[in-house]
């Protein structure tokens, strides 16, 4: 699966939400910030050990959060890998594509800072 690193933060979805609510806005971001990286290492860590079910779970859990942030891209690859170990098959392909998905969190990870400041800078 082509994954796309050229990422975009549409905190659209968050404004319909929070009802444009900046503090709100603020505080679901940091909730990703501080729970999504555990959530990748946990699926990291089912990946290396081949805990198929356990892959299948954490990414249906990450999934969510992906669209909190409007990162549809990322979202359905994160679909597609839960579906994938759910249904035990292309293994090699979930693991590649969860390598590229590594590097995509790091972007937004970074972006969702950027945005953060921003929201804040408006209060």
């Amino acid at each position: 699966m082509s994954i796309d690193k050229n990422i975009v933060i549409d905190l659209a979805y968050l404004k319909e939400v929070s009802d444009n609510n900046n503090e709100f806005m603020v505080e679901m971001i940091e909730i990703f910030q501080a729970q999504t990286p555990g959530y990748v290492d946990q699926l990291e860590a089912a990946l290396k050990i081949e805990d198929w079910n356990r892959a299948s779970e954490m990414a249906h859990k990450i999934k969510p959060t992906l669209t909190f942030v409007g990162v549809e891209s990322a979202r359905v690859v994160m679909a597609s890998i839960e579906s994938r170990a759910r249904d035990g098959v292309d293994f090699e392909s979930i693991k590649a594509d969860f390598a590229d998905m590594k590097e995509v969190f790091q972007i937004i990870y970074l972006k969702l800072e950027d945005k953060k400041k921003e929201l804040q800078s408006e209060d």
